[in-house]
C-alpha cells in the first residue's frame, strides 16, 4: 500500500514539471530565445578574438616619398674665407649630391640602409704677400646610416662614410720684373710642402660638415616616418599580441613594407591588386574591421594625410573654374574592399607626382 503511495506521489511530481516546463518554454522568435543569442554572441566573440590573434597587417611606403625627405643637392656653392699657413684662402666650394637606398647587406633586407653620395669640387685662391698659389680639389663622400623597424618604430642606427680626397696646384702668379721668377719659385716650393697638410685638414672639416647634414636630414627622416605614420596605434588597434606574432620589414624594389603577422597563418598572401603601388602609403589589413574601430582608424590615419599638403601642386587659376586637387584632398580617406583585405591609401591625389616623378639625375641614380 505504502509504495502504491509513492509511485503516485512520483507520477504526479513528473507530470507537474513537464507542464512547468511547457507553460515557461518560449514561442520561436520570442525573447526567450536570449541563451540562444547569448552562445551566438559568445561564437562571435571568439571568432574576434582570433582575428586579433591571427590578422595580418601589412604598410609600405614608397621609397619616393622617403626621398623627397632626403632631396638632393644640386650645384650648391659654399663661399671659402679662412687664413692657412699664414695666406689668405678664398675660394668656393661646390656640392652635388643625391640619395641612394639600398637592403642593409648584413640584415639580409630587414633594414633599409640609406646612402647619400655625392663630390665637393673646390676651386681656390691663397694670397700671400705678392705670390697668388690657385688651387682645385674634389671631396668624393659615401655616407650611409641603417634605418631599421622594430615592429612598431622606426630607428636610426650609427652614421658611417667613405671618402677621398685630391687637390692639384694649377697656378702660381708673382709680381712682375726680375723678382717675379724667384717669388713664384719660393711658392710653388712652399704650396707643395704644405700642399698635403692642407689637404688633410679639408678632409676632415669636409667629413664633420657632411655628417653633421647627413645626421640631421636621417634625424628628421625617422622622426616624420613616426609621426606620420600611425603603424603603432594601427598593430594596437587591430591585433593582440600573443605567442607566434611577429613583425616583419622588407625592403622591396619601389617600396619599404613592414608586416605584423601570427606565424601559423604564413605570410597573408596579397592579392594581384598589391602587385603596384598605386599611392605614398597604403595600409592592408586582412578582414574588414567593425564600424567603430573603422572610425578610429581613419582617424589616425588623416594626419599623415594632411601631412602631403606640401607635396600637393598649386590650385588651379581661379578663372579656370578647375579645382579638382582641392575637391581631391577635401575628400579624406575612403577605404575599400579588395578581396578579403581592407585597405585605404594615403595620397592618392598625389600619386602621380610621387611615384612617376619626372626623370632627374637623382632620381636616375641607380
Amino acid at each position: 500500500m505504502k509504495r502504491r503511495h509513492l509511485l503516485a506521489a512520483a507520477a504526479t511530481a513528473l507530470f507537474v514539471l513537464r507542464a512547468t516546463a511547457r507553460a515557461e518554454a518560449p514561442a520561436a522568435g520570442s525573447a526567450g530565445g536570449t541563451f540562444i543569442s547569448a552562445v551566438a554572441a559568445d561564437v562571435a566573440g571568439g571568432t574576434a578574438e582570433n582575428l586579433l590573434e591571427h590578422r595580418t597587417l601589412v604598410l609600405r611606403v614608397s621609397k619616393e616619398f622617403i626621398r623627397r625627405h632626403t632631396p638632393a643637392i644640386v650645384d650648391q656653392r659654399t663661399p671659402i674665407s679662412r687664413c692657412l699657413f699664414g695666406a689668405r684662402v678664398t675660394g668656393v666650394a661646390t656640392t652635388n649630391g643625391h640619395p641612394v637606398m639600398k637592403p642593409h647587406g648584413d640584415r639580409q633586407g630587414s633594414a633599409l640602409e640609406l646612402h647619400f653620395q655625392g663630390t665637393i669640387d673646390t676651386r681656390t685662391v691663397a694670397t700671400k704677400g705678392p705670390a697668388r698659389v690657385s688651387n682645385a680639389g674634389r671631396f668624393q663622400f659615401d655616407v650611409r646610416r641603417e634605418i631599421s623597424f622594430d615592429g612598431l618604430d622606426f630607428r636610426k642606427g650609427e652614421r658611417t662614410i667613405d671618402v677621398s680626397m685630391a687637390s692639384r696646384i694649377t697656378g702660381v702668379s708673382g709680381p712682375p720684373g726680375l723678382c717675379g721668377p724667384l717669388v713664384r719659385a719660393v711658392a710653388s716650393r712652399r704650396a707643395a710642402s704644405h700642399q698635403p697638410a692642407a689637404d688633410a685638414i679639408a678632409r676632415r672639416e669636409m667629413t664633420e660638415a657632411v655628417l653633421a647634414a647627413f645626421s640631421e636630414r636621417t634625424d628628421k627622416l625617422v622622426a616624420d616616418l613616426n609621426a606620420n605614420l600611425p603603424w603603432k596605434e594601427t598593430v594596437s588597434l587591430l591585433t593582440r599580441r600573443v605567442p607566434g606574432r611577429r613583425q616583419q620589414f622588407s625592403n622591396k624594389p619601389k617600396w619599404i613594407e613592414a608586416r605584423s603577422l601570427h606565424v601559423d597563418f604564413g605570410d597573408g598572401e596579397m592579392p594581384e591588386a598589391a602587385a603596384s603601388l598605386r599611392a605614398p602609403i597604403e595600409l592592408w589589413v586582412k578582414g574588414e574591421p567593425r564600424a567603430s574601430i573603422t572610425e578610429r582608424l581613419l582617424g589616425l590615419w588623416e594626419a599623415p594625410r594632411e601631412a602631403f599638403a606640401r607635396l600637393r601642386p598649386a590650385a588651379p587659376a581661379a578663372e579656370s573654374g578647375d579645382d579638382t586637387s582641392a575637391e581631391d584632398a577635401a575628400r579624406g580617406i575612403t577605404p575599400e574592399m579588395i578581396g578579403d583585405w581592407w585597405v585605404i591609401r594615403i595620397g592618392n591625389d598625389v600619386a602621380d607626382t610621387i611615384l612617376r616623378p619626372q626623370t632627374s639625375p637623382a632620381a636616375a641614380a641607380p
